[in-house]
């Protein structure tokens, strides 16, 4: 029998927090644990089906593609894992922690380091493409999207890189004062606008192209959710406590939700 609505149906204990998203994939849950693990879990039944082990906690959230599981970790390590069977294909070190969730477009895996670099690493072989280095931490997970990959960064600035060679393409600078308007927002791609909030309290819309910014969007607290968009409206949470609605195309607020 089908449980009733809002009734938990299973849960899964770790050993620790467990602040990763998790990815549903083929009947399977991945997710991140604090205790350093990856786990697969039975997304019927809540049943474990493997569990992967880093060296330290896993706050990323896996992207699955392909038969394989890309995962960051605070071990300092970007890691491919066999969606299967649990086991390792390929690990890819930097000098800080992976805490950016990987995206992965035609069997490249992009990834912000906390070595400041933006990564683009071979699906297949873990070898690296190219790295682009900013200024700061790069905890915002990229954005792939017609050749060009946007990212954020804790210097400060929302960046398009070239996706095939690294190159900078633009970098729109938030805030103007790095010490509270870094940007860990992951970026949102749509219609040729990109959509990213930060600390400077801004939710912000800039010109794929060119970076050149369209509008922003002020709110009472640190803006480090990352925007979805539909329908013509972005929503985006605050350090304000607020949830907002803002129209796509002009920024303007349609609705506000305290929390």
């Amino acid at each position: 029998m089908r449980a009733a609505a809002g009734n938990q149906q299973w849960a899964f204990q770790t050993d620790d927090d467990v602040s990763s998203s998790p990815t549903v994939v083929d009947g399977t849950v991945y997710v991140g644990s604090w205790d350093g693990n990856l786990y697969a879990v039975d997304a019927a039944s809540g049943d474990k089906q493997w569990a992967f082990e880093t060296g330290y906690y896993v706050g990323s959230a896996p992207t699955v593609a392909d038969g394989t599981v890309y995962v960051g970790s605070n071990d300092d390590t970007l890691y491919a894992v066999d969606a299967a069977t649990g086991e390792q294909q390929w690990a890819f070190e930097t000098t800080e922690p992976v805490a950016s969730s990987p995206t992965v477009v035609d069997g490249i895996v992009y990834v912000g380091g906390g070595d400041y670099n933006l990564y683009a690493v071979d699906g297949v072989s873990g070898d690296q493409q190219w790295a682009f280095q900013t200024d700061g931490p790069v905890w915002s997970s990229p954005t792939v999207a017609d050749g060009t990959v946007y990212v954020g960064s804790h210097d400060g600035n929302l960046y398009a890189v070239d996706a095939a060679s690294g190159d900078q393409q633009w970098a729109f600078e938030t805030g103007g004062n790095v010490a509270i308007s870094y940007v860990s927002s992951s970026p949102t791609v749509v219609d040729g606008t990109v959509f990213v909030g930060s600390r400077d309290d801004n939710l912000y819309a800039v010109d794929a192209s060119d970076g050149t910014e369209q509008w922003r969007f002020e709110t009472g607290g640190n803006v480090d959710s990352s925007p979805t968009v539909a329908d013509g409206t972005v929503y985006v949470g605050s350090g304000d406590n607020n949830l907002y609605a803002v129209d796509a195309s002009d920024g303007i607020a349609l609705a506000v939700m305290a929390i």
